[in-house]
């Protein structure tokens, strides 16, 4: 039963990180470990109703942190894991075709590798909150799609991700999201194209390919090479500096935001160069100023000298 304690007893990081934990051991040992490769379908069923456990918009970020899960395995066990549902189903939610409301002066970035929920307040209708969960479903997809791109059924795969997309842009209009949609259905006819050329040149019953990367050129990387370098080239394309804090708790160097030392923006005066005076003949102003013995400098009207 689906009841407030059983659900935060799901809904919460310490399940979550089990099911990472147990993903990372089946993904680097069920080749070398016989007993282990039969536990990857049950624990892609518990992600999946993970997944589909609350399909609400305010759990979306789990859902996504599922999809991820569920590409790991799928990448390390060279099977076909359905996931492009779950991100279907969160670009068909209401919110993600609502106009956003206005920015708010104090909005801060949502870093979704760091929540499980949105807020309950204002859900999915900051700009903010669409562009995190926009910029992950999107990056998910064409992450799905570069997974199984040499698989035989790409092009029956791929059509249900263009009928979404498609649906997709006729009711957004947001011209930076529906560029996105466009881009991915761009990615999937062309993989498509290419899988058709080389699945008509194949003399095997489709009954007898046992394989998902069946018509993979041997010269290129498999499945789950290609899964770590985009995972790598996801994680350099994230800024390398952490956001600034405005409590002014200290950062990994051990400094606090007020730590750093303030600039004077007061200008700081010049100090006067010493001037040396010269006289006409270029003689200094102090040989000028010597006072000679024996004159009366008195306003009597002589001139200036004393008397014998």
């Amino acid at each position: 039963k689906k009841t407030k304690e059983s659900l935060k007893a799901v809904y919460c990081w310490q399940y979550i990180n089990c099911l990472r934990l147990w993903t990372a051991v089946l993904a680097a040992h069920h080749q070398t470990t016989p007993g282990l490769r039969p536990l990857l379908y049950p624990l892609i069923e518990i992600v999946t109703g993970t997944a589909r456990l609350l399909p609400a918009a305010v759990h979306l970020p789990l859902r996504l942190h599922c999809v991820r899960i569920l590409q790991r395995l799928a990448a390390a066990s060279a099977a076909y894991v359905p996931s492009a549902s779950i991100l279907l189903e969160a670009l068909a939610l209401p919110e993600m075709t609502m106009r956003p409301r206005k920015k708010a002066a104090k909005a801060q970035a949502v870093r979704l590798p760091l929540v499980l929920r949105l807020s309950k307040e204002d859900t999915l209708r900051t700009p903010e909150q669409l562009d995190a969960c926009v910029e992950e479903v999107f990056t998910l997809l064409n992450r799905e799609a570069d997974l199984y791109r040499y698989s035989p059924g790409f092009p029956e795969f791929s059509v249900k991700i263009c009928q979404g997309l498609r649906r997709f842009c006729k009711e957004n209009k947001n011209a930076r999201y529906r560029a996105f949609a466009r881009g991915c259905i761009e990615i999937c006819e062309k993989y498509s194209t290419d899988i058709v050329r080389r699945r008509a040149a194949l003399t095997q019953a489709p009954k007898d390919v046992r394989r998902l990367e069946f018509l993979k050129p041997p010269d290129l990387l498999d499945m789950g090479k290609r899964h770590e370098e985009s995972l790598a080239r996801e994680k350099r394309s994230e800024l390398p500096l952490a956001p600034a804090r405005s409590d002014g708790s200290p950062d990994a160097d051990g400094k606090g935001a007020g730590d750093a030392p303030k600039r004077s923006r007061k200008k700081r005066k010049k100090a006067a160069k010493p001037v040396t005076i010269t006289g006409a003949d270029g003689a200094d102003a102090d040989a000028m100023d010597v006072v000679q013995e024996g004159v009366d400098w008195s306003d009597d009207g002589s001139d200036g000298r004393s008397s014998p």
